[in-house]
């Protein structure tokens, strides 16, 4: 059954002010959106994105859940192209408060809603849970999203006690700049959440930036870190570096390369919602195992 364009519309902007869709628009919305994490949470809930910025690159910092091939690539977030978007006819388009500097050019071809993971509490994961139920509305598919969401406990709560109870060591979470300076993860990032989650400690305890991570040269992550830690780089790391690593005095001289407690996982998405941060519960949860065992 097809849909009156103003009704849905209109129904858009009443979800946004709190209120729910009408009974009669049971139809999908077409959805484009200018972030992966609204893209990932999309996709996990059962909506196909009509279009993603940089779909192209996805599987570089996404992997899962797959994009389907179907997705039409946007441009890059800031130059999103315009065009491309009005074509796929989309009744609502999803942005972040990055990329929000585009709304008044956006709102002209459909309705905007922002999504807003990372802010001033610090707390990325109960954030995303949040915004997963409002994108579950806004798609018309509130139950799904709330299934979803309590799959999601259920997982976090199953991958907390394969490991409760066991000697866990601290681990640091980094991505490579270069072969001198990392990104450190902490307080106020997605990875710190699901740590907490588990209940397993960073070995990061300085203070972080507004996205939860600090930049830092080897050396000072060396005389930050208990000589017991794990540490653990994510994909995708710069194949130069990987070589002159092996011939780095600071990073041969670190007790966790010593020890071999150095492992490089695949890629999640730094500041993602709920579907990577179940990717990174299960890889952590995975590699300690491991470990432990």
């Amino acid at each position: 059954m097809s849909i009156d364009r103003r009704k849905f519309l209109k129904g858009i902007w009443c979800l946004a002010a709190g209120a729910s869709l009408p009974a009669s628009a049971s139809s999908t919305p077409k959805i484009v959106s200018l972030d992966y994490a609204a893209a990932e949470t999309l996709l996990a809930i059962g909506v196909t994105p009509a279009g993603v910025q940089s779909s192209d690159r996805w599987d570089r910092w996404v992997v899962e859940p797959e994009l389907p091939r179907s997705v039409v690539n946007v441009g890059q977030d800031l130059v999103a192209n315009l065009e491309v978007i009005a074509s796929l006819r989309p009744d609502l388009i999803i942005t972040t408060p990055y990329t929000d500097a585009l709304r008044s050019r956006l709102e002209r071809i459909a309705p905007v809603y922002m999504v807003s993971v990372y802010d001033q509490t610090g707390t990325p994961l109960v954030n995303a849970f949040q915004e997963t139920r409002e994108l579950g509305r806004l798609a018309g598919i509130a139950a799904e999203a709330e299934d979803y969401l309590r799959s999601a406990d259920v997982e976090f709560d199953t991958l907390r006690s394969r490991l409760a109870g066991k000697n866990q060591p601290p681990v640091a979470l980094v991505n490579f700049m270069d072969d001198r300076h990392v990104r450190v993860y902490g307080a106020s990032g997605l990875y710190q959440d699901v740590l907490d989650r588990l209940e397993l400690n960073n070995a990061w305890t300085r203070p972080t930036n507004y996205w939860g991570f600090a930049t830092v040269g080897l050396e000072e992550l060396a005389r930050a870190a208990p000589p017991e830690m794990h540490l653990i780089a994510f994909e995708p790391m710069v194949e130069e570096i990987k070589p002159t690593l092996e011939t780095s005095p600071i990073w041969r001289s670190m007790p966790v390369v010593q020890e071999g407690n150095f492992k490089v996982f695949p890629p999640v998405l730094t500041f993602g919602m709920v579907p990577s941060a179940l990717r990174f519960a299960r890889l952590i949860t995975a590699y300690l195992e491991q470990e432990i065992l």
